[in-house]
């Protein structure tokens, strides 16, 4: 064999490897941001957010979303991993925003009760 055919099935042999190694190489998985929207999820479910229409509407969008992107995660690829940090990140505002109205209508609740008893209490020293 010559220098030539040598240095030429050496780069040959080392671009396949890179071509290889680059093509089985897998993008870790978004980790973090599932458990910040698993965090969030458990919250607002704690907060109550079922028992009011418009929390509970986010809350379910906040766990489609993180289904779907369970789904991606287990298909693996590159793309994938992007697709399902940024559905995570979605479904983590979701949850965050299904906390929000959650306490918001807790909050609401609680002013329409304390009036009501300022009024029961004005018509009492009348």
């Amino acid at each position: 064999m010559t220098i030539e055919t040598t240095t030429t099935r050496a780069l040959l042999a080392l671009f396949l490897g890179t071509a290889l190694v680059g093509g089985c190489a897998t993008t870790a998985p978004p980790t973090d941001r599932m458990e910040s929207s698993a965090a969030s999820i458990r919250a607002a479910e704690q907060a109550g957010a079922e028992d009011v229409p418009k929390a509970a509407l986010y809350l379910e969008l906040a766990n489609e979303q993180s289904a779907k992107a369970k789904v991606l995660i287990a298909s693996g690829g590159e793309d994938n991993m992007r697709a399902a940090a940024n559905l995570l990140m979605r479904a983590s505002a979701d949850g965050d925003l299904a906390i929000a109205l959650a306490d918001s209508d807790k909050d609401r609740v609680a002013a329409e009760k304390a009036l009501a008893e300022i009024r029961t209490f004005e018509k009492q020293t009348q």
